[in-house]
């Protein structure tokens, strides 16, 4: 698959002109993000990309993977499941959907408060704000969430889980047993209180939020995130 018209077709050999062929267009990264804690199937990702249709998401998934930078897989061993993940190579678009985050800090129409966030949105996003090394914890904290999109009730859960040990800051897709505290519910509510100050007591009673498990570990948490906005990631 190959794009009608390319910046190299113009004559502009620019890499970061070439990177915009490959990753510019409306729905790319937005795809990238929610692949970003592991592989997907079409119906979670055409769940969770807001506002895309399947044509556009086939057209996205089979560029993609001509780029290079998502490949298809399985997922299962018995029940075989087509699904997408991302290279090696896709998964360094990290740090650009990062840097895009904090650049759009700067925007006088961010943050769009009508708006909310998918759940490895907000997920990418909390990595994001806490660079490897870069927070120290005196005690280990684990943390496991179970997080829904409300705008997409069709949307599978999908669970994370951090564990924190010294300057290791751990956050990544799956279960964790035994997490010194526990969150299930809306990822937006979620977003409200890790970035935006919205009260955890406030977001179990307006939201739904359910948090059980040692509160003070939550805290300390939450803390990395004070004073900061959402990304956009």
């Amino acid at each position: 698959m190959t794009l009608n018209l390319t910046y190299g077709d113009l004559g502009d050999a620019c890499a970061a002109a070439h990177a915009l062929d490959l990753i510019g267009d409306r729905w790319s990264l937005i795809v990238v993000r929610e692949l970003m804690f592991g592989p997907r199937t079409a119906r979670d990702l055409e769940s969770s990309v807001i506002g895309v249709s399947s044509d556009e998401l086939k057209d996205r998934l089979q560029f993609l993977e001509h780029a290079g930078v998502v490949v298809e897989t399985e997922l299962g061993y018995i029940t075989k499941t087509t699904a997408y993940a991302l290279t090696p190579w896709g998964r360094e678009l990290e740090s650009i959907l990062g840097a895009l985050g904090r650049w759009a800090h700067g925007s006088t129409r961010f943050p769009i408060m009508s708006a909310g966030m998918t759940p490895s949105g907000v997920m990418v996003a909390m990595r994001t704000m806490v660079p490897a090394g870069s927070a120290t914890t005196p005690e280990p904290v684990s943390v496991a969430w179970e997080l829904t999109d409300a705008r997409r009730p069709d949307a599978d859960p999908q669970q994370f889980r951090l564990v924190w040990k010294g300057n290791q800051f751990d956050l990544a897709e799956g279960a964790l047993e035994d997490a010194d505290v526990t969150i299930a519910g809306d990822s937006t509510a979620w977003t409200g209180v890790v970035f935006m100050g919205f009260p955890v007591d406030a977001a179990i009673a307006e939201a739904g939020l359910e948090v059980a498990g040692d509160r003070a570990a939550l805290d300390r948490v939450l803390g990395l995130f004070e004073g900061t906005l959402a990304e956009a990631s």
